[in-house]
């Protein structure tokens, strides 16, 4: 895993920019794993600035989701879609159906199953919790501890979160991790320099990942 000193996210939108376009450009079938919070500015930015061309062999989805009826406020793809983000000729998948929660759960980690056997290069965007969460998956949470199942749905207030899982995120070949703020370096302290069980810090999952770079301006410097 590398660590990289950024003073916000311009650095890390333009890495990723071109690995898509890399990887996309060799005629790759790409799954990119998208997430909510505050990096969904940047990943507005990143989809404005690939060449529609090349987004054909793209798929867009949710790393996790808030549980609801399609377009609720609190949704992370409704609020991904507000800020602009433009799919082009990209397949862009929402996770919320109208569907009951188990029903959804149910179709959400089929249709990981299905993206992820299907697709070239996997490719996700996370942010990190204060409390070192990653995607939907919150430290000691049920989603922390499903060992099977790619993806899962559990309460926590003040939202149902619907997430993908260990098993689903440990297929991803390249990670891409932005993390700002003095709120997040308790927390980015503890995932470079303790090696703890993916149930206590979720964000633990980028170093068992093939690829994984964080992008911060509270830590980095070292690979």
């Amino acid at each position: 895993m590398r660590y990289i000193r950024s003073d916000g996210p311009e650095e890390g939108i333009t890495a990723i920019t071109e690995r898509l376009r890399s990887e996309l450009s060799a005629g790759r079938h790409v799954l990119w794993l998208v997430c909510g919070g505050s990096n969904i500015a940047a990943e507005a930015a990143i989809m404005q600035a690939l060449p529609a061309e090349l987004s054909e062999n793209l798929t867009v989805t949710l790393t996790d989701e808030r549980y609801g009826e399609p377009g609720h406020k609190d949704s992370n793809w409704q609020q991904l879609m507000e800020a602009g983000f433009d799919s082009k000729s990209a397949k862009a998948l929402p996770v919320l159906n109208g569907k009951p929660l188990e029903q959804t759960i149910a179709e959400y980690s089929a249709s990981a199953k299905e993206l992820l056997d299907k697709s070239d290069f996997t490719l996700a965007l996370f942010g990190i919790g204060a409390d070192g969460h990653i995607a939907g998956i919150l430290p000691d949470s049920p989603a922390a501890r499903e060992s099977a199942a790619l993806a899962a749905g559990y309460d926590s207030p003040p939202y149902t979160r619907l997430t993908l899982t260990f098993p689903a995120l440990e297929r991803i070949d390249a990670a891409y991790a932005m993390a700002f703020g003095s709120s997040k370096r308790a927390a980015l302290e503890r995932l470079q320099n303790e090696n703890l069980e993916l149930a206590e810090q979720p964000s633990q999952l980028l170093k068992r990942l093939p690829e994984a770079f964080l992008f911060s301006d509270q830590i980095g410097g070292n690979s």
